[in-house]
């Protein structure tokens, strides 16, 4: 009975005692982040409500900079606006806030940050006061970067190298504030540069950021080997069967024997891939490990069918209701020639047009011939024009070049019984730059398109006249999600008589990418209801596009301009507007309603961006 009893009695204060050190703890961390009341299941229920509701404010005193990186990256910020988020987890994410806070700030060199989160509850909600002092911050000390290998006798490349790394490569020179991103880059920066000339191979073979946290500086070190310089191997083409294998080999600009370069091989896989015979293309190399150092090339092409037919229904302000058709096919007679062909039919006009392009040659240049016919009833002219014409174009980077000759013969009448027939033979020249991020949803950066045009009297020429034209669109992002636009375009034809000039060498406006809040083509020479194309053109735009709902924006624009016979008749004509956008997966969808002040109409359009 007594050993019982007492095991009995030590049962019970094992028991009590449990009880109280976990009533101790949770009593602690409950102490640490909510303030106690009177009700503790009220309290966790109200908790629960507040954040599955309303979720939880933060609020943040810190330095500028640090703030920012701290709401873009930290946890706590991330789960903000979840719903979801119960008190177990809210209560995890603030406990973890000063390790986390900690480690995103050693990316930016605060080594010794010290961080105190509290949690508030009151009758606004939950709110995590954040207070965080950073901290000095390390400074780079010393920069040490040795290549070793082949490069070393390569004193050329070397110096290269060095001037390189000194001006633009390495984003961490001595004493600048070390982040972790940037050591990061400046390493992939400096090997890649090795790389992609002549030193396939080259590895890094150490990297290290030794910190002192008593000066708060840093010593950074990189070896590079740079391995044996490579020579570019045979090439071979992979998954070509239905197409000429010249295609290919027109565009290989690189010998067996070459140096290699990288540069080399991406230029060759964007080449390949703008043609119209291959839906992918893989263009690699695989480097020998042993002498003699040669770099193969395989290239490994996707071909795709050679027909291509595309049928589409739409409507557009400028044409109404259009029926359009086009049919390719890519192998005519077994020579990559690739034959196309177009039909568009709406209410006010009708084009079609036949083309035959020949595989790009190695200079880059494509060469097409084409026919083309056009029957249009545009503000009270009644026009009719065939052309018979030869182009050469070419793209390199940003610029695309077209150079073309096409013999042009047209008829036009309006609705008072004036008749004009004319011919020409123009030479033509084009330059285009495209430099935006993205032409399906531009947010910066500027599409610029100049043209020049000659025809001689003669020549199978009616009238001899110069035709200069000028367009350009200049992107400006606004905050994270917006954008504003300004369009400009001007051009005018050099001639005696423009009744003998055809109307595509002549200028008229208005309407959607025009003036907007007028008819298309409305602003030119009138006479009547008739509005004749003249010898100048003028206009600007400028728009604002606010985001409203993930790929939605609201636009608000004006508009200006006309088109003349002479700079002396140009009146510019004023439009004002609101739209919406809808970023597409094809490119900028636009809807606006637009007010012409100079002739008090509303307008309505739809329009597929503001393209060149």
């Amino acid at each position: 009975m007594v050993f019982n009893k007492a095991t009995a009695v030590k049962k019970r204060r094992g028991k009590i005692g449990l009880f109280l050190v976990g009533g101790f703890i949770a009593s602690a961390v409950w102490g640490q982040t909510l303030p106690p009341k009177e009700n503790n299941s009220a309290e966790n229920s109200s908790a629960r409500v507040a954040l599955a509701t309303n979720g939880y404010r933060i609020e943040m005193n810190a330095p500028n900079g640090v703030a920012d990186y701290l709401q873009k990256y930290l946890d706590l910020y991330r789960m903000q606006k979840r719903k979801d988020v119960v008190e177990e987890d809210f209560l995890l994410l603030v406990d973890q806030v000063p390790h986390n806070v900690q480690s995103l700030l050693k990316t930016l060199g605060y080594f010794e940050a010290q961080t105190d989160a509290q949690v508030r509850q009151d009758d606004n909600g939950v709110t995590v006061v954040l207070k965080v002092t950073p901290g000095p911050q390390v400074r780079v000390k010393k920069v040490d970067v040795r290549v070793t290998g082949a490069i070393e006798q390569d004193e050329e490349m070397m110096a290269q190298f060095r001037r390189a790394l000194s001006r633009w490569l390495w984003r961490l020179p001595e004493g600048a504030a070390f982040e972790q991103a940037a050591w990061d880059d400046s390493k992939r920066r400096a090997l890649d540069y090795i790389v992609s000339r002549r030193y396939a191979t080259a590895t890094i073979t150490s990297s290290k950021a030794e910190v002192d946290l008593k000066t708060h500086q840093a010593t950074l070190t990189m070896d590079i080997a740079s391995g044996p310089a490579y020579v570019f191997g045979e090439v071979s083409i992979v998954g070509l069967e239905s197409y000429p294998e010249k295609v290919v080999r027109d565009l290989i600009r690189f010998k067996p024997g070459a140096t290699y370069q990288r540069r080399d091989l991406l230029n060759l896989q964007s080449e390949l891939q703008s043609l119209p015979y291959f839906g992918g293309v893989v263009v690699e190399t695989l480097p020998s490990e042993d002498a003699p150092y040669v770099a193969p090339v395989t290239v490994t092409v996707q071909e795709l069918p050679h027909n291509k037919l595309d049928l589409g229904v739409g409507f557009s302000t400028n044409y109404g209701m259009r029926l359009q058709t086009g049919y390719t096919y890519n192998n005519l007679l077994n020579r990559g020639w690739v034959f196309d062909s177009m039909l568009n039919l709406s209410s006010r006009e009708q084009q079609a047009e036949i083309g035959l392009s020949f595989p790009k040659e190695t200079s880059g240049y494509v060469n097409r011939l084409y026919a083309a016919f056009n029957d249009s009833n545009l503000q009270g002219i009644r026009s009719r024009v065939g052309k018979l014409g030869m182009s050469r174009s070419k793209t390199e980077g940003l610029i695309e070049r077209i150079m073309s000759v096409e013999f042009v013969n047209e008829n036009r009448r309006d609705d008072y019984g004036a008749d004009e027939s004319m011919r020409a033979l123009p030479f033509s020249y084009r330059w285009i730059r495209r430099d935006v991020q993205t032409q399906r949803n531009p947010r910066s950066g500027n599409i610029l398109q100049l043209e020049s045009s000659v025809a001689v009297k003669g020549l199978l020429t009616d009238e001899s006249f110069a035709r200069l034209y000028g367009r350009g669109i200049q992107y400006w992002p606004v905050g994270d999600n917006n954008v504003a636009l300004a369009r400009l375009e001007i051009g005018q034809t050099l001639t005696h008589y423009p009744e003998k000039v055809p109307s595509d060498y002549l200028f008229r406006a208005g309407g959607s990418n025009s003036v907007r809040g007028y008819d298309y083509q409305s602003l030119g020479i009138i006479h009547g209801v008739t509005a004749w194309p003249g010898r100048v053109l003028a206009t600007g735009s400028l728009e604002y596009q606010q985001m409203v709902y993930k790929e939605w924006r609201a636009a608000v624009f004006a508009d200006y301009g006309d088109a003349a016979n002479a700079w002396s008749d140009w009146r510019g004509k004023t439009g004002v507007g609101v739209g919406a956008r809808w970023v597409s997966p094809v490119g900028m969808l636009g809807a606006d309603l637009a007010y012409g002040l100079n002739n008090q109409t509303w307008r309505f359009y739809f329009s597929l961006g503001m393209s060149l």
